[in-house]
């Protein structure tokens, strides 16, 4: 291993040591970590991708971890990219609009919110929003369009200056409604 990818010692769900490769793979890059042409030839860092299964539990996962920072710093990927993704979250809003009854602007924070996509559709019902997202130029983009993004990693410290900055009292998070 390097300094990138640590590896868990035990199972995911049950915490087991009794774990065994079910499916090796051959290490690969890092999804949607496109290079353009020029770097073709240098040579792409890759990660362990083998499949384990727990003997105890039966669970199946990776147990190789690429750190956080290696992922999402420079990541690609947009909600609004994705075919009907962008429906199914004006829908969600629609939902959780007509469950919760809130107080009017209502800070929703959208922890992972990448483009601010579903954040837009709160924002639309008339409620101040917030994204955190680590992928710092997705972030900035996100918040050039109007909805405001932090380009960080969610963390207790974090969360504690929202609450601070924010008050505690109209907050509502969109991703455990």
């Amino acid at each position: 291993m390097n300094d990138l990818v640590y590896r868990r010692e035990t199972c995911r769900l049950c915490g087991s040591s009794a774990l065994k490769v079910a499916l090796p793979l051959t290490p690969t890059t890092l999804a949607d970590a496109y290079i353009s042409v020029e770097y073709l030839h240098e040579e792409q860092p890759v990660y362990p991708l083998d499949l384990y299964l727990c003997g105890d539990c039966g669970f199946s996962q990776l147990l190789d971890i690429a750190i956080p920072q290696v992922i999402y710093l420079d990541y690609i990927y947009e909600t609004v990219s994705s075919l009907g993704l962008v429906d199914h979250f004006r829908r969600y809003a629609d939902e959780i609009a007509a469950i919760i009854r809130t107080p009017e602007k209502a800070l929703v924070v959208d922890i992972g919110s990448n483009d601010g996509t579903l954040l837009s559709f709160f924002e639309e019902r008339g409620m101040d929003v917030l994204g955190v997202d680590p992928a710092r130029d997705i972030a900035r983009k996100a918040t050039a369009s109007g909805i405001e993004t932090l380009p960080k990693f969610f963390t207790y410290e974090l969360a504690s200056q929202i609450l601070n900055e924010r008050g505690p009292a109209n907050i509502v998070t969109a991703n455990n409604l």
